[in-house]
């Protein structure tokens, strides 16, 4: 995109950290699978009394956060999208509406990546618990 540099340094910035993002998100992804795949391994060791709780609320906790990601990917890729409008010149530069979606987009993926690394931990945690079991 060669046009980027008709935007303000503000909305240039926005479009930076939103790309910065859309990578962790691909990365999130990616371990989110990796996660699925260590339940799955792990899962006969899980189903006993003593994980099966634990395994529930895991399994419960990584689809709402793979749902938040899935929502949080959309609103980023629908502010990229408008960032690139706006460089080549298709719509008029909006920063007020930029800067409210920035901050709510900030906000989302602060949270998200705290919930991940929480989840993360818990999975982590508990097929440790089976791995000592065995």
């Amino acid at each position: 995109m060669e046009t980027l540099n008709n935007m303000s340094a503000r909305s240039l910035q926005y479009y930076v950290i939103g790309r910065q993002w859309a990578s962790d998100l691909e990365f999130f992804r990616i371990e989110t699978a990796f996660l699925h795949r260590l339940l799955e391994d792990y899962f006969v060791g899980l189903l006993n009394e003593m994980h099966l709780q634990q395994l529930k609320h895991a399994g419960l906790n990584l689809f709402y956060l793979e749902k938040d990601e899935t929502e949080l990917s959309k609103m980023l890729d629908e502010q990229i999208k408008q960032l690139e409008l706006m460089a080549e010149d298709v719509i008029p530069e909006n920063c007020e509406e930029l800067a409210g979606k920035q901050a709510q987009l900030e906000n989302r993926v602060a949270n998200l990546m705290h919930k991940y690394r929480s989840v993360k931990k818990e999975i982590f945690e508990l097929v440790e618990n089976v791995m000592n079991v065995k």
